[in-house]
């Protein structure tokens, strides 16, 4: 068994799905479950896809990669997608018909309601992909299976192993799924779809979307060490709830731990000033229906005010709470500063 197979193999046990398919990327991920979408639903060109306004630019790309039409939704104050605002889109007759795949991320480690999500889906003939590059172990209860239930594993999960990500490489991504025919396509897809034969005919669309096993290597070393990785951030985050004032921290739900996000009236400022001090710091994201490539007529309310209002500081597992407890005092001292 080569690597990547391995690592196929046992991430998918992990999130709890039958079958993995892995990728060069996550972005590659969300763009092959599309494309192999098109072929096992047959979708149609025209067909929408659901998009949260506020996610990272990658899951617009796969839409526009696929050919195929984001429909963006506002977040609400978890910075997930709005599923009251969700419904509503279904209220036209228009977008029943044409609204083929909801897709949904989980945020900075915050969790969508997936039962809420798989209720609409079923209602609206949907498939579901999720996007939880950001919330790789987090656990949903599942009272009814008597177990928790990981995201990822609720139709077709969608994972990046970039470096700064919870279980990582250098690259890499995967796609989890319990649907047999959807993974042997995207299998074949992402090897240029060369098919069975190998005989260089190829039956439709193929991509490079191969990861090499020296990716596939270090995911599987990352992987063997999750359990105490994602312990060590939850403990991580309890301590900069202790130590961040109360006026600049985010709703305290995360169910994994990737970033540790914070809301401030100039995040430009703040976001600057930290790296200024080796605190690696980044904004949050833009909403896509704001990106040029998208244009869209229609900006999201929520989306627009969260990203001009929230940052993130990175989490490393490797810190001294001596650090932590630095850091967060240099980041109190800046919020205030510059409020």
């Amino acid at each position: 068994m080569a690597p990547y197979q391995e690592l196929e193999k046992k991430y998918s046990e992990f999130v709890g799905t039958k079958y993995g398919c892995a990728t060069n990327t996550g972005t590659a991920a969300l763009h092959l479950a599309l494309e192999a979408l098109k072929v096992t639903e047959d979708l149609p060109h025209d067909a929408q896809v659901i998009v949260p306004d506020f996610t990272m630019y990658a899951s617009g790309l796969a839409c526009h990669y696929a050919r195929l039409q984001p429909m963006f939704i506002d977040c609400d104050d978890n910075l997930l997608i709005n599923l009251d605002e969700l419904e509503k889109h279904f209220n036209m007759a228009v977008n029943i018909q044409k609204t083929k795949v909801i897709m949904v991320t989980h945020v900075y480690g915050r969790c969508v309601d997936m039962d809420r999500v798989r209720w609409i889906a079923n209602k609206y003939r949907c498939r579901i992909i999720e996007d939880a590059c950001e919330a790789q172990g987090a656990m949903l209860p599942k009272p009814e299976l008597r177990k928790d239930k990981m995201v990822g594993s609720f139709d077709i999960g969608c994972w990046s192993f970039y470096r700064n990500k919870i279980v990582h490489g250098e690259e890499g991504g995967m796609i989890t799924c319990d649907d047999e025919d959807l993974i042997n396509v995207a299998q074949d897809m992402k090897n240029m779809s060369f098919g069975d034969k190998h005989n260089y005919y190829h039956e439709r669309i193929g991509f490079n979307y191969r990861m090499p096993d020296a990716q596939a290597n270090l995911a599987l070393l990352s992987l063997s060490k999750v359990n105490k990785n994602m312990l060590t951030r939850h403990k991580m985050c309890e301590l900069y709830n202790g130590f961040i004032k109360p006026e600049y921290q985010m709703p305290n739900n995360r169910k994994a731990v990737w970033v540790y996000d914070m809301k401030h009236n100039n995040p430009d400022k703040v976001v600057s000033e930290l790296n200024k001090r080796d605190i690696v710091a980044r904004h949050c994201f833009k909403p896509l229906s704001t990106q040029p490539l998208f244009n869209h007529w229609r900006v999201s309310k929520n989306a627009r005010y969260y990203s001009e209002n929230v940052f993130y500081v990175n989490v490393d597992p490797n810190e001294h709470i001596d650090i932590i407890r630095k850091k967060a005092k240099i980041i109190n001292e800046i919020c205030d500063e510059y409020v």
